[in-house]
């Protein structure tokens, strides 16, 4: 009786533990969601930046475009960023002379270098510098033979504007760009600016 009542009660555990390791699942991806649903896409800000701005909070810049053919545009980058260090991500940041220009110039130009709006339009880009960057293979696990096999796509799968910048945002779909985008902005942005 004892050897029984001893298995029920590990039982027990083991269910609250499942449970418990859900709950935690649920909320975290839950708010990953949220994030995503209330992101703003276009947003103004308190102030006109630089690539300095964004170094200042940890962006490594790792390529500076000839702005050449970049309607509007004074300056463009390519870095990478995250709060963790072993777990950064790809950015692409151009800059205009004011919020408007950003929108008016910048909009349609992110749209087209971004997730399959570019996949579509890889070889009709107004701004040809940096195509290269913005498609790359990936690997990608095949689950039905157990291997891996290259999957190429967009580097960029989605895009946000901050002020007088537009910036393009890795991952592997346009919800995981969002994520990501909405984390830069949110670690950029002084709290009562977004």
């Amino acid at each position: 009786m004892v050897g029984r009542n001893l298995r029920i009660a590990r039982y027990g555990v083991l269910m609250s533990s499942v449970v418990l390791l859900v709950a935690i699942l649920t909320a975290c991806g839950g708010n990953a969601v949220d994030d995503v649903d209330s992101f703003v896409q276009v947003r103004d800000a308190p102030a006109d930046y630089t690539i300095e701005d964004l170094k200042a909070i940890g962006l490594k810049a790792s390529k500076n475009y000839d702005v050449e053919g970049l309607p509007d545009g004074l300056d463009a980058w390519k870095g990478f960023w995250g709060l963790d260090p072993y777990d950064r991500h790809d950015y692409e940041i151009r800059f205009y002379a004011s919020h408007t220009l950003a929108v008016s110039s910048g909009k349609q130009l992110a749209i087209d270098a971004t997730g399959a709006e570019f996949e579509a339009k890889r070889d009709e880009q107004v701004w040809t510098e940096g195509v290269k960057d913005r498609w790359q293979a990936r690997g990608v696990t095949d689950v039905s033979s157990g291997g891996s096999r290259q999957a190429p796509g967009p580097t960029y799968q989605d895009w946000a504007i901050v002020g007088n910048m537009v910036i393009l945002c890795d991952g592997l779909d346009s919800e995981q760009a969002m994520i990501r985008c909405a984390s830069l902005i949110d670690n950029f942005l002084p709290d009562d600016a977004g």
